[in-house]
């Protein structure tokens, strides 16, 4: 799934291939990946101008002036800009047609990404009960976003209501740096645990955008070039280990991310 680099890079994508332009036809390839109705859509749509776009979490919001497109890419979201209407990608399923005469599609090979309208971005976030943005957040709102908190860390990272972006890969090689055991508990992490946690949240985010989301090109001393059974810890050499929770699977290094007892 998308996680925050990959949509900061889609982002990005739009903000190069797509802002300024303005709207002329808007058309739906398969409706079930709306979050609203066809005529809303359209009606939103059509005649305006993408005036900016604002990325919170795993959430894109593209500025029309009074209102936003909304974007989320599930697992297999995509955008793809094209001059030629004959090149639009398969899988294809909401096309945006400018009035200069290109293109901007959202593609998704599989039906868990969303696309919809919403008047105001703030009431929406604070509907969907989505956190500070793990980015942009500072220490200070990463503090209180964890108070009272007592699940395992490996949970808080990926509660989207406590921090909105980090996902399953990247939330393994956060704990991974910072030396943490997925199992810990999050209350019981000292401040000085919790600053380098911080950092390390900023630091993977970071890096992440830098090459794009591309996992295949990450270095060999990140956990995730080997987050799989068989593979060993960069750092130590210890086999790594798989783990579950809540249906997900994990990664870590039983040597350099002890549990505390």
């Amino acid at each position: 799934m998308p996680e925050l680099p990959e949509v900061e890079t889609f982002k990005r994508y739009l903000d190069s291939t797509s802002l300024m332009k303005t709207i002329k036809k808007v058309e739906v390839r398969d409706r079930r990946i709306l979050s609203c109705t066809i005529t809303a859509l359209k009606k939103t749509l059509q005649g305006k101008t993408f005036k900016n776009s604002i990325r919170h979490g795993k959430n894109l919001f593209v500025d029309l002036d009074s209102s936003y497109l909304m974007l989320h890419f599930g697992m297999t979201g995509d955008l793809e800009a094209f001059e030629n209407k004959d090149d639009e990608p398969r899988y294809s399923k909401v096309l945006f047609e400018f009035t200069d005469g290109t293109f901007l599609s959202y593609v998704s090979m599989r039906m868990f990404g969303r696309v919809g309208v919403v008047d105001d971005m703030d009431e929406y976030l604070t509907e969907k009960k989505l956190g500070p943005d793990a980015l942009k957040m500072n220490y200070t709102e990463f503090k209180e976003a964890l108070n009272k908190r007592s699940a395992i860390a490996k949970s808080a990272l990926l509660n989207q209501e406590i921090f909105a972006g980090i996902g399953n890969i990247y939330s393994d090689e956060i704990l991974f740096r910072t030396r943490i055991h997925p199992k810990t508990k999050i209350n019981l992490l000292e401040e000085e645990q919790l600053k380098a946690l911080f950092k390390n949240i900023k630091d993977v985010l970071e890096y992440g955008i830098e090459h794009e989301g591309e996992l295949s090109e990450y270095s060999q001393d990140f956990l995730i070039p080997h987050r799989d059974k068989e593979e060993r810890c960069p750092k130590c050499g210890t086999e790594i280990e798989r783990y579950e929770i809540s249906g997900r699977h994990g990664f870590f290094c039983p040597l350099c991310q002890k549990i505390a007892k």
